[in-house]
C-alpha cells in the first residue's frame, strides 16, 4: 500500500549556505520542498528558482494591451465626436500619446500586481505546515513533504546539511 504525502520534515538552519546545500540535496532526490528565509538573497533565488519569472511576460502583455486600449479609446472618441480645429486631422497622433502612455502604465502596473499575487499564491488561504516564526526573524528553514516511510531519510539529509533542528509535523 502506497502511503500519501502526509508529513512535513522541517529543518532549521542558522547559515544560508547550509540551507542551500539542503535544498540542493532534496531537489536532487526529487522531494517536494519549500524554503523560508528572513532576508531576500540572490543566492537563494538562483538555487530555488533558477528560471525567469513569468510575471514579466504578464506585465508586458498587460502594458501592451493598455497602450492599444488607450490609443483606441482616444482615436475612436475623436472619430465619434469630430471637432475639427484649423486644418488638423481629426485623429491627430501627437495628441493621443498621453492617453496611450497613461493606460500603458495603468494596465502594466495592475497586471504586474495581479501576476505577483497569482504566482506567489497570495493570500495563502490554507495554513502551510512547517512554517516557524523564526524563519521571518533570524533563521532559514527548509520544509520537505514526504511520506511516513521517507521521514528518516529526509531527517538524515537535513542533519547532514547542517540543520540546527529537525522536526516532523503532520501536513495539512
Amino acid at each position: 500500500m502506497v502511503e500519501s504525502t502526509s508529513r512535513a520534515v522541517v529543518g532549521v538552519f542558522t547559515f544560508m549556505d547550509d540551507a542551500l546545500n539542503a535544498v540542493k540535496d532534496v531537489k536532487a532526490a526529487n522531494f517536494d520542498w519549500r524554503m523560508y528565509s528572513p532576508v531576500p538573497r540572490h543566492e537563494i533565488e538562483e538555487v530555488t528558482y533558477p528560471q525567469k519569472s513569468p510575471v514579466r511576460l504578464v506585465s508586458f502583455t498587460c502594458a501592451l494591451t493598455g497602450c492599444i486600449c488607450g490609443w483606441a479609446l482616444a482615436i475612436l472618441c475623436s472619430l465619434d465626436w469630430p471637432l475639427r480645429t484649423s486644418a488638423k486631422n481629426i485623429a491627430s497622433i501627437p495628441a493621443f500619446f498621453v492617453p496611450g502612455y497613461e493606460w500603458t502604465i495603468l494596465f502594466g502596473g495592475l497586471g504586474t500586481l495581479g501576476a505577483i499575487f497569482a504566482f506567489c499564491k497570495i493570500p495563502s488561504v490554507v495554513r502551510t505546515a512547517g512554517y516557524d516564526p523564526r524563519f521571518s526573524h533570524d533563521k532559514f528553514g527548509v520544509v520537505v513533504a514526504c511520506s511516513g516511510t521517507q521521514v528518516e531519510d529526509v531527517k538524515r539529509r537535513l542533519k547532514a546539511a547542517g540543520a540546527d533542528e529537525v522536526d516532523v509535523q503532520e501536513s495539512l
